[in-house]
């Protein structure tokens, strides 16, 4: 397997293709014309895609973006415990749209792609993660990565009322540093080249209004230029 920034807009919706199929076949969203699944929210140049491909093929994705002004796709449900962490001084990147097109949901699988992406946080000087997951996955995150619940369980409307419930880890706290994984984050940055990742918005070839009108008019207008080039 070999884990890889997205760089170009062929590769960005590629993955978000997988996240569609997977949740899709979860019953978790309903069926689009695009078939291709993701937050506004992610469709920033704050934003990493990481594909997982095996035979020249994207069986595994997972997407981070850093906290802005117009804020992370978690804020619709936890905004209030968001801000706390904000105003202590907490400088956020949210992970999320991770999927694997196996079916698998092999911790080996996990574990790489969450490696991959909380080294953009190292690349950016976001180290304060925070990810929304099933409750039933508390346990795996917490023991392998370090994060604890920072807000109770709440239906995620987005996904169909699916129980969510928001994680938070801090990577330079001495308790989530000390684990192994997080170890190996902070000391073997891998061939990620998070300089080259996709800008989506490139010259800013769309007006700042249509930039942010919709996932769909967006995705739209990429499509009809996917000869532009990562910034």
């Amino acid at each position: 397997m070999k884990y890889k920034v997205a760089t170009t807009v062929d590769e960005v919706i590629d993955a978000w293709c997988v996240v569609y199929r997977q949740y899709l076949a979860a019953s978790l969203i309903s069926p689009n014309e695009m078939s291709l699944f993701t937050f506004p929210e992610y469709i920033s140049n704050n934003t990493a895609v990481i594909l997982g491909r095996k035979m020249n093929k994207t069986v595994c994705t997972v997407s981070a973006v850093i906290d802005s002004p117009l804020g992370i796709p978690l804020d619709s449900y936890y905004h209030d415990e968001l801000d706390q962490l904000r105003n202590e001084g907490r400088k956020l990147i949210e992970i999320g749209l991770l999927a694997d097109a196996r079916g698998t949901s092999k911790m080996s699988s996990i574990t790489e792609l969450m490696a991959s992406i909380a080294r953009f946080g190292v690349y950016s000087d976001h180290h304060d993660y925070v990810i929304g997951v099933h409750p039933r996955r508390i346990n795996f995150f917490s023991s392998v990565f370090g994060f604890e619940p920072f807000g109770d369980v709440k239906g995620y409307g987005k996904l169909k009322t699916a129980p969510v419930v928001l994680l938070h880890a801090h990577g330079l706290d001495l308790e989530v540093a000390s684990r192994e994984i997080n170890t190996e984050i902070y000391s073997d940055p891998r061939n990620l080249d998070f300089d080259e990742r996709f800008q989506f918005n490139p010259g800013n070839f769309i007006s700042d209004r249509e930039f942010n009108a919709s996932v769909e008019h967006f995705v739209q207008t990429l499509w009809k230029n996917k000869t532009l080039q990562p910034a």
